[in-house]
């Protein structure tokens, strides 16, 4: 009887033993995680400015391949060389013009020239970096034989986290226009994905849009923006809220602005945009 006692230990240590051994040859191994969802912006659309305001449409690789601005103000076909833009082409009825990207040593976008219908550059867009980050963007344009002179120039400074800080535009006097500076200042960032920062250099009507290549100017999204400076001087201060979606990205952004300073200093009104996406 002892011995039967005794051999029954010993076969439930060699069991015992033998399912440890077993469970660290074969360890569970997770199933792989989802792959991170890319961010496919359709459409910004704003009260009271033509709808979509910006529209965008894309490949199987999640590439931009068409922009629409302002409703078919203009509208942009984007081409690619890898994985780097190429060439954003307008073709809307009036205008042809092509956008095409030069890129330095280190695979930055060094510059973007404007070329029109007849194939005459009359336009550069020229980028100067601290690092990763763009710290300078020159706009030209042909001025008879003067050649090519300077119109816009936006400087940049740049949180710790790489959210921008500060954006300071200057506009040289020009035949008609005086010479103007302006900065506008964001600060409070949240923590969630900004999908808008290209619009923060587009100026309107006035240029064409192009797209940001290899930078960013806002990883997330600010909740307050201060402006001064101008033609007429004015300021203004902007309190943003937002709504997000599941996957972090704004749904809305509602903005509390109050001049500050100039003509209309005291006067408060409200911003809104809405963000729809594939």
């Amino acid at each position: 009887m002892r011995y039967g006692k005794i051999l029954l230990i010993v076969t439930f240590i060699l069991l015992l033993f033998s399912c440890r051994k077993e469970h660290t040859a074969n360890p569970q191994i997770p199933p792989p995680s989802e792959p991170a969802k890319k961010v496919l912006l359709k459409d910004i659309t704003i009260p009271s400015l033509p709808s979509p305001f910006y529209h965008f449409e894309y490949n199987a690789d999640s590439m931009v391949t068409k922009a629409d601005f302002s409703s078919g103000f203009t509208i942009y076909d984007v081409f690619y060389n890898g994985n780097k833009i190429a060439e954003m082409r307008d073709n809307i009825l009036v205008n042809h013009d092509t956008l095409r990207y030069l890129y330095d040593g280190a695979g930055k976008v060094a510059m973007i020239k404007f070329i029109n219908d007849a194939n005459v550059t009359y336009r550069h867009v020229a980028f100067a970096y601290n690092g990763d980050l763009v710290r300078e963007i020159d706009w030209d344009h042909q001025e008879g034989n003067a050649g090519f002179i300077i119109d816009r120039t936006l400087t940049f400074t740049y949180h710790p986290d790489g959210n921008v800080r500060t954006i300071t535009e200057h506009r040289p006097a020009q035949t008609g226009s005086p010479e103007f500076t302006s900065t506008r200042q964001f600060e409070q960032y949240d923590d969630k994905v900004n999908v808008d920062d290209f619009s923060l250099i587009h100026d309107g009507i006035h240029d064409h849009l192009f797209l940001l290549q290899g930078f960013r100017l806002q990883r997330n999204n600010p909740r307050q923006e201060t402006f001064s400076g101008g033609v007429v001087p004015i300021a203004y201060t902007i309190d943003y809220t937002y709504t997000y979606n599941n996957d972090n990205t704004p749904s809305t952004k509602t903005g509390d602005l109050l001049f500050t300073a100039g003509p209309d200093a005291g006067q408060r009104f409200q911003t809104n945009a809405a963000y729809t996406y594939y």
